[in-house]
């Protein structure tokens, strides 16, 4: 069930990026609110996602974060500390606070990638006609 879950949600996050790579951002391609909003849903996307992953990770006995869980096994606590970690790593500030063990290092290597090249693309696709 938690591979099921997380091949879902996989599928989801693809489908936002796919959303900001092959969406027409306009005519002229230059940088409108618009084009933000596209950003900015993408972000949201994809740390939602991963943050999901996470928390069905750790709900269903597969450890991929550690450190900051002091209320193991509540589901709110636990996707609180997923979107932490999401977002520290989509931003790439990284604390230290908590990291990732297990399959968890994939997926946040996976995650920080991501977030490193979602803003040259979205750039790439404002500034240039395709």
């Amino acid at each position: 069930m938690v591979v099921f879950l997380i091949l879902v949600i996989i599928v989801f996050v693809i489908g936002s990026m796919k959303f900001l790579f092959e969406k027409e951002l306009g005519e002229f391609h230059f940088f409108s609110i618009g084009h933000f909003f596209v950003l900015f849903y993408s972000y949201i996307t994809v740390l939602l996602g991963f943050s999901l992953i996470y928390t069905v990770c750790e709900m269903g006995s597969i450890p991929v974060l550690s450190g900051g869980f002091e209320h193991e096994g509540h589901y709110f606590y636990t996707l609180f500390n997923s979107m932490y970690f999401s977002a520290a790593t989509l931003f790439s500030v990284g604390y230290g606070d908590m990291y990732p063990v297990g399959i968890g290092k994939l997926f946040a290597t996976f995650e920080a990638f991501i977030g490193y090249i979602m803003p040259a693309i979205f750039v790439m696709r404002t500034v240039t006609r395709t």
